[in-house]
């Protein structure tokens, strides 16, 4: 396994520790969006492990290397629904960055832009988030 694949899964791992552990301990919808950024970092490195593989440049940020990886997402078995998903990924943090408000509401975490367009991130959310991620870097894992 190279060293950007196995930074993938120690963020990963990080993320189901958050979510499994410390989230039903804690109770506090506020983990959700941490538990989103491990994700993404674990889509990261496992997008420079590809771009690594092909001895390719490695841009900054997810979504560079989300674009730099399009190509060949059907030679590591990268489905249209997996890039879609780390592009969710990708707008769910921009959209974190650059929101004035964000709140809780029961448990989801709120996320409000300038004009009040609401990005709601549910536990059954980041669930689906972490088992998405999983099967990535399992297929990577694979390759």
């Amino acid at each position: 396994m190279n060293k950007p694949l196995e930074k993938a899964f120690d963020h990963f791992q990080t993320a189901e520790h958050l979510f499994h552990t410390t989230l039903p301990i804690a109770k506090e919808p506020k983990l959700l969006p941490g538990i989103v950024k491990s994700i993404s970092n674990s889509l990261e490195y496992a997008l420079a492990s590809i771009l690594h593989q092909e001895k390719t440049p490695v841009p900054q940020g997810l979504l560079k290397k989300i674009n730099a990886v399009r190509p060949l997402a059907a030679k590591y078995h990268l489905s249209t629904d997996d890039i879609t998903f780390m592009l969710r990924i990708q707008e769910i943090l921009h959209q974190q960055k650059h929101s004035p408000v964000e709140f809780k509401r029961g448990n989801d975490h709120i996320i409000c832009s300038d004009d009040y367009v609401l990005e709601v991130i549910s536990i059954k959310d980041v669930e689906n988030f972490l088992t998405q991620t999983k099967k990535i870097l399992n297929l990577l894992n694979q390759s």
